[in-house]
Order: structure tokens, then C-alpha cells, then sequence
């Protein structure tokens, strides 16, 4: 079978999936016109659309080739096959090893004997080679390419032909393309830039020369180590005149260069059958898709749908069908970036709604418009960072740490490896010319096999510390390694056996040598000693690590690390960091209502003084410290003292600022700006923190904010789906938004997943009643009211749900009982949680939170 016939094949498929299931086989029999075989073949592809997987990745040709079960309709090669020259010399080229294999041809690594250079060498397999069509097509390539000389395209050397065989000879590079790196998720947003400006500068010297590539995408994209981006494979590419006519790019090489002034009317003849479609389907413009004519307008919204999934590691357009796949290209408009990462400039987001504009002449004008306002987000983000890039903030001085791996055959010592892990990061957290990545992003890898590449580029660090632990008795061995992200290349390593009672020792040694290989200076360290013990009494120790590794938990583990902590303070009395987690603990008990708020957080403040008196330096005391006098006391001006000075000690501190992010919402009247400032650095610090995203949601939503708030509240719940909070701020978002069909959706999740918490109870009382649903709330509020009567429930989520039943006396009640008992419900979302409406109109409830200290 020819590639003519090929090319039919594939028009015809591809024009199929564009029309109705129900109206195909009229249209197959109409431009088939009898050719039984020809229809056969186009029915077959259509029957496996199902198998998207590989078929997205490649051009239609190549997928057909690989699907068909016909032996006789096999052609080209397979990533298994071979030319059989590996060893050899063609021309003045050695052959080293194969690198890959393409659609339209096989790659090999040479070194060319006369330059003393690694080259390499593109051959097209020789089921096709003598094809005259299929010939020109690859020289085709080679002339389109070869006419462009920049740094970001892949240099063309020479084009070659040895024993029948053809070949180009080309740049040889040492990376992987874009495609594997974003693989694992999105690209840090200055490593983003940087590369799609690079992408635009290649294909705006691309389009000054009249050539438009037609197969943007990530597969295309070449990162050499050095981190520059490189555009390969021009073979789908076409030239085009002034006005966006085809031409032969043989012919118009001969031509000669394109000028921006070329005369009117002048057209070469078009090598491309015209309505063939050409190109990868998840990255085709809508005009690409349809068959219609193409300009460089068409490489716009190819790169805007590449630009898209380096932003959020997702394509725009989504289908599990080939077919539904190219509906929603042509007709869906893509979900927000910023709604899947909502971190990204909303400058981000505009970019991408106008590359990804259906409508060509919505696009920007041309590459060189995109790179200007590329370049603009670039400079913002640098002038509001004061550095030049995320990804800059220390180049090799960056680091994250994996959680240990737990080599012991006790698993109890799970806990042990996780804290050892955690103290780890604390203790190189004070070194600071170093960025370390938080516990809870470093922890989102735990017991994942991701790609250190990948890790790096979620985590923005460049290096990467790995481990074990192996206890047996009084005996520890712990193994780790530091490794480039980018290569995964060992910069040191080293193994621990030790007695339990050098276990600091060893988490200062691990920390000085890793300070040492990135080349970081300790003279800033106050004492010289980088870790801070607490104590010396290891059962203390390793009662501490125990319930902190619980306390992250939350739910059930909270009454369990609670107990770990006070087994540490009994042991050792004087231990500040586990006074601090007391505190914490009765603070996170009585927010989540596992107990009454009054029996605990009077213990909280005690246990928080306690800590702050016995250690000032302790962040976590003051943090602890300033939650609890807010909740027990309702001193707003202390606390915003403590929180203060929490960040001063620990500027990482994730959950001190989120708090302070909290605090500034309800003093006064909202510092919503400053809330919102402080919730975006808490997410910064800590990128995969679903808890650092909620509070940012919360703030959004507080606001006024609603779309993003929503946006935001959705990341937080896509980070983590049990995550209560995650959940309510996702709920009282979408509810500000009268969307209280997809608010129930959240919450009757949020009651399976909970063993259904009161929070998601209130809340569906509340929506159900605005929704209309009376009968239903009235229902939800009887479940509420039947549950209190044998076990704690919080008597404002009480008073939310008779008051979205519209029992004002009954609410203000239970409004006045959480008074009583200091209910952090109250004090947190008095004057935000949805459904209470007659309660905020209600001066009863008006006075009792000037109590509080609330306006």
C-alpha cells in the first residue's frame, strides 16, 4: 500500500469521526464510491477509536500502522525492528546506538569522523525509502529545517544518502522532551515561561521564513540538560505565502528566503492533498481539524494547548473517544488554568483563552505578540518576587526530602522514619541561603515511584535527599543520598550505624554534609549547631515524632497523638516542642468537635504558656499559643502578637501564617487583601498543602472572590479528597454562587467519606433549605438534634441548621451555648457560613459577637 493510499485512509477517518455515529455509514458509502477495500480500512480504524491512548500521541499514519492486523498492510518499522547498521560507517558517519523511532523515520546516534562531533542521524525505514512521495516528504523536512538557523530549533547539518538509504544529519542532543517532563505534573511557572518563550522565539523565526510546523507539541519539544527548549521534527511542516496559501517547500526553497513584502498573487503548488488533515489530534487547531486552510495562527493554538498542560499537567480538551476528543476541540472551551492551579497569574489565564481561541483571527497576531506578553508575566512575577525566577531561588542550594523509607520489620517504626524524615527538614529549614520544599509536599510523595525530574519540577528544587532507616533494639542504620533532580545523578551518599542515643548527631551530620556539597555557608547558624535536640531523653523522642506523625493524620489520630504527647511530657517535663503539640492538639480536638471546646481549651492556653515559658525560640509554641488565647479568650491583639511572632522564628511556618491568614479576615472588618497575600504564601511554601489552598479558598471566598474561590477550593479538594475543610470551603463557595445541586454533590461525599460530620450536616441543612428542598432540611436538622442528644455536637452548626429552617429563637439559642463553651466554630465562621442569613439579621446575634470581638 502506498502512502497516496495511506493519506486517503486517514482523510477519511478523521473526516468520520466529525460526523454523527448514526449518519457514517452514509457518508463511508458516499466517499468511498465503491471502493469496498478503502471503506473496509477506514471501519477498522473507526472501530478501535476507543484505544486513544497511543493514537493521541502519534500521527494518524503511524497509529494505522501499528492497529492494522493485515500483515500485507504493515508498513514502515516497528520500535523493535532495526536497520541492522549499528557499528557501521555510512558516509562519514560511525553509527553508535539507535536513540528512537517516528513516524516518518528511524533516529540513531553517530559520530561524524571528520568534525570529531556527536551527530544525529535521521533515516526513513525502508518499507517507504523508494517511495517518491514519501521521499519528498522527508527531504522536505530536512530543507524546512535546515532554512532556519536559532537556538531554539534543531540545527540540520546535511542531508545525505548512502546505499539507497536517505538521511539528515542534525544537532545531537543530551535532555528528554518536554513531553516526559511534564509527564509527572506542571512545570514550575518560571520554568514555564522561560520555556515557552523560548518555544515562540523558535517558531516566530520559523514563521518569519513563511514555514508553519503543523505538529506542536510536547514530543516536539526538545529540553536539552542545559534547560534550553529546541523544536524538532518539522516533516508535517508547510510554507505558506502572504496569503496563507500552501507551497511546495522544495520549490520554494528555490525560491529562495520569504520577504514580508513578497508579491501579491505569487502561489507554488501545494505538495499536501488539500483536505488532508495533518497533525496530533489533542494539539490540532479547530482549522487544522476541519481541514481548512492554515496560517501561523494554527501553531498558535497548538502551542496554547502545550502552554496549557505545562501549566497544569493536563490537556484543555479532554474525550475517551477520538471522536469526542475532536468535539470538544472544536466546540468545549477549556476549564480555567487558574481552576486547576490556582496559584498562576490571572495574566496566565488570559494568555491561554486567547491561544486557544477557536476563531484564528481571536488569536494573538503572531508569535512575537505571544513572547511580549510572555515576557511580561515574566518581568511582574520577578518585580514581585525580587528574584528572577522561582526556580532560581538558590539554583543548586534547593532541596527536598523524601520521606524515609521504614527498612525495620516492626512497622510500628513507620512513625519513627517519618519523624526522623520531618526532623531532618526542620533542622536544614534553618540554614537559610537553603530552599527546602515543606513536609507536606515532600510527604505527597510517600510511597510513590515518581521520576525525580518530576519531583524537581513540582517541588522547584534541584536536588533531591533519599533514605532509609533500619532500627533493631538500641541499634539504627540510616542510609540516604543526595541526588540531582535533573539527572538523578548522586552528588553524596553516605550510611549511619549508630545507637539510638546518637540519633541527633547523625541528623546533624546529615545536614552539615549537605550543606557542604551545595556549597552553603552555616556562619548565620546563632549556636553553631544546626539541630535542636528538645530533649535528651530518647523514649520522650520518639513518644514526640509518634504523635506528630498522628497529628497529621487528623480524625481519629488526633485522641492518639494527643496521648504520645503527653507520654513525652511526663518522660521529660521540660520538653518545650511537646508542650507546644499538647496544645496544639486540644486546639485541633475542640475545632473538629471531637470534645466539648470548654474542657480543652483552657488546657490548650496552659500547655501553650508552658511551652513559650520553658522555650521562646519554639515557633510552634507561639503559634499554638496565639490559636488557643483567640479561642479561649477571644484576644485578638494578643494573638496577632503570638502569630507574629511564630513567623518570625519560623517564616516556613505553613500553618502560623495560614492562621494569621484567618485572623486577618475577621479583624475589624477583613483585611481581605493582606489575608489573601498571606493565605498565596502559605501556598507558595507549601505548593501540594491542600490545607494552605482551603485557607486560601476561604479567604477568596470571605472576599467576595467566588470564581476563584471556587477555583481554588477545587484544587484544595483534587490535593486531598478526604480533607474536611477542603471540602466546606468548596461547599460555601459553590453555595455563594447558587450552584446548590453541585454543593450537595461535595457534601453527600463529604457525609460517606466522614462517617457524616456534623460540618457537612449543617451544611447540607442549609443548602437544601436555600435550594428550596424545605422538607429535606427540615429532615437533615432532626438528624442534627437526634445526634446531640448522646454525643458532642457543635452547638453552632446547631444554630446554622434551625436557622436555615428558619427558627430564629432556636438558633439563637444555640448561638448563645457556643458562646458559652467557646465554640471555634463561632469564633472561626460566626459571620460566614452559609445558611444564616436571618441569624447575621438578627441583632441578638449582632451583640453577641461584639462579645467575641467581631463587627
Amino acid at each position: 500500500m502506498d502512502i497516496e493510499r495511506w493519506q486517503r485512509i486517514e482523510e477519511l477517518y478523521h473526516a468520520a469521526l466529525l460526523v454523527d455515529a448514526a449518519r457514517r455509514t452514509t457518508f463511508l458509502q458516499k466517499s468511498c464510491a465503491g471502493d469496498q477495500e478503502l471503506r473496509r480500512e477506514v471501519e477498522s480504524l473507526l472501530s478501535q477509536e476507543e484505544r486513544i491512548g497511543e493514537f493521541l500521541e502519534q500521527p494518524a499514519v503511524l497509529f494505522w500502522n501499528r492497529a492494522s492486523e493485515d500483515a500485507r498492510v504493515k508498513p514502515g518499522i516497528t520500535p523493535d525492528d532495526t536497520l541492522g547498521i549499528l557499528g557501521r560507517t555510512i558516509s562519514h558517519y560511525r553509527i553508535l546506538e539507535k536513540l528512537g523511532v517516528g513516524g516518518m523515520g528511524i533516529v540513531y546516534k553517530a559520530e561524524d569522523i571528520r568534525l570529531g562531533r556527536a551527530v544525529a542521524l535521521k533515516f526513513l525505514p525502508d518499507a517507504v525509502s523508494k517511495n517518491p512521495r514519501a521521499l519528498a516528504n522527508f527531504r522536505r523536512e530536512a530543507q524546512a529545517a535546515s532554512a532556519l538557523n536559532h537556538p531554539n530549533i534543531c540545527t540540520i547539518y546535511d542531508i545525505g544518502e548512502e546505499e539507497g538509504r536517505t538521511f539528515i544529519t542534525m544537532e545531537y542532543m543530551e535532555g528528554q522532551t518536554l513531553k516526559y517532563l511534564i509527564g509527572g505534573g506542571p512545570m514550575a511557572l518560571d520554568r514555564l515561561l522561560k520555556t515557552a518563550i523560548e518555544i515562540s522565539d523558535g517558531l516566530a523565526a520559523a514563521h518569519a521564513k513563511g514555514i508553519i510546523h503543523r505538529d506542536i507539541k510536547p514530543a516536539n519539544i526538545f529540553m536539552a540538560e542545559r534547560g534550553q527548549a529546541k523544536i524538532l521534527d518539522f516533516g508535517l511542516a508547510k510554507f505558506a505565502n502572504q496569503s496563507g496559501s500552501e507551497a511546495d517547500l522544495e520549490t520554494a526553497t528555490q525560491l529562495g528566503p520569504v520577504k514580508a513584502n513578497r508579491e501579491p498573487g505569487l502561489t507554488v503548488p501545494t505538495q499536501t492533498r488539500p483536505g488532508a488533515v495533518m497533525g496530533t489530534l489533542p494539539y490540532m487547531s479547530p482549522e487544522q481539524l476541519r481541514a481548512q486552510q492554515v496560517d501561523h495562527r494554527s501553531d498558535l493554538f497548538s502551542l496554547g494547548v502545550v502552554l496549557y498542560e505545562m501549566a497544569t499537567g493536563e490537556r484543555p480538551f479532554r474525550g475517551e473517544t477520538t471522536a469526542q476528543l475532536s468535539f470538544s476541540i472544536l466546540h468545549r472551551e477549556p476549564k480555567p488554568v487558574t481552576a486547576v492551579r490556582p496559584e498562576l497569574p490571572s495574566s496566565m489565564e488570559r494568555i491561554l483563552e486567547r491561544c486557544l481561541s477557536k476563531q484564528a483571527d481571536k488569536r494573538y497576531s503572531s508569535m512575537h505578540e505571544l513572547r511580549g506578553e510572555l515576557e511580561k508575566v515574566r518581568q511582574k512575577i520577578s518585580s514581585i518576587s525580587g528574584r528572577e525566577s522561582a526556580d532560581a531561588i538558590a539554583k543548586e542550594a534547593s532541596i527536598a526530602v523524601l520521606p524515609f523509607a521504614n527498612l525495620s520489620a516492626d512497622q510500628e517504626n513507620e512513625f519513627f522514619a517519618d519523624g526522623i524524615t520531618e526532623e531532618i527538614i526542620n533542622t536544614l529549614g534553618r540554614v537559610e541561603e537553603l530552599h527546602i520544599a515543606a513536609r507536606t509536599s515532600a510527604f505527597s510523595f510517600k510511597g510513590k515511584h515518581v521520576d525525580l525530574r518530576v519531583i524537581g519540577e513540582r517541588l522547584h528544587v534541584a536536588t533531591v535527599l533519599e533514605g532509609s532507616i533500619r532500627r533493631s533494639g538500641s541499634q539504627i542504620r540510616i542510609a540516604c543520598q543526595l541526588v540531582k533532580a535533573s539527572d538523578g545523578f548522586q552528588l553524596w551518599s553516605e550510611r549511619y550505624d549508630r545507637e539510638m542515643k546518637d540519633i541527633f548527631e547523625v541528623q546533624e551530620d546529615i545536614a552539615r554534609s549537605i550543606a557542604e556539597k551545595l556549597k552553603i555557608s552555616l556562619a548565620g547558624i546563632k549556636d553553631g549547631s544546626l539541630v535542636k535536640a528538645g530533649t535528651e531523653n530518647l523514649e520522650a523522642y520518639q513518644q514526640y515524632l509518634k504523635g506528630r506523625a498522628l497529628l497529621y493524620r487528623r480524625g481519629g489520630g488526633l485522641p492518639r497523638a494527643l496521648e504520645c504527647f503527653h507520654l513525652a511530657v511526663a518522660l521529660d517535663p521540660q520538653y518545650a516542642e511537646a508542650w507546644a503539640h499538647v496544645a496544639e492538639a486540644y486546639v485541633m480536638l475542640a475545632f473538629y468537635g471531637f470534645t466539648k471546646p470548654d474542657v480543652v481549651l483552657s488546657k490548650a492556653k496552659e500547655a501553650a504558656v508552658r511551652a513559650v515559658s520553658l522555650d521562646p525560640s519554639v515557633a510552634n509554641a507561639h503559634n499554638a499559643f496565639a490559636a488557643a488565647i483567640l479561642l479561649n479568650d477571644f484576644d485578638w491583639s494578643k494573638a496577632e502578637i503570638e502569630f507574629t511572632r511564630a513567623l518570625e522564628l519560623n517564616p516556613r511556618n505553613v500553618l502560623a501564617r495560614s492562621r494569621y491568614a484567618l485572623w486577618c479576615l475577621e479583624v475589624g472588618g477583613g483585611r481581605f487583601e493582606e489575608s489573601i497575600f498571606q493565605s498565596k504564601q502559605a501556598l507558595e511554601a507549601d505548593p501540594l498543602s491542600d490545607y494552605a489552598a482551603t485557607i486560601l479558598a476561604f479567604a477568596y471566598y470571605i472576599a467576595g472572590r467566588l470564581t476563584e474561590a471556587v477555583q481554588t477550593a477545587k484544587h484544595a479538594v483534587h490535593l486531598e479528597p478526604e480533607s474536611f475543610l477542603a471540602s466546606v470551603s468548596l461547599t460555601f463557595a459553590l453555595y455563594a454562587q447558587g450552584h446548590y445541586e453541585e454543593a450537595v454533590g461535595v457534601i453527600e461525599k463529604g457525609l460517606a467519606s466522614s462517617g457524616r460530620h456534623p460540618m457537612f450536616l449543617a451544611g447540607l441543612a442549609a443548602t437544601l433549605a436555600s435550594w428550596g428542598k424545605g422538607e429535606a432540611a427540615k429532615s437533615v436538622h432532626g438528624e442534627l438534634l437526634a445526634r446531640s442528644a448522646r454525643e458532642y455536637i457543635s452547638p453552632f452548626l446547631l444554630a446554622v441548621s434551625a436557622s436555615a429552617n428558619r427558627q430564629p429563637d432556636e438558633a439563637i439559642q444555640f448561638v448563645q451555648q457556643a458562646y458559652e463553651i467557646r465554640d471555634p466554630q463561632l469564633v472561626v465562621f460566626g459571620k460566614h457560613w452559609i445558611g444564616t442569613k436571618m441569624l447575621l439579621e438578627d441583632p441578638r446575634f449582632a451583640e453577641l459577637l461584639a462579645r467575641i470581638g467581631l463587627q
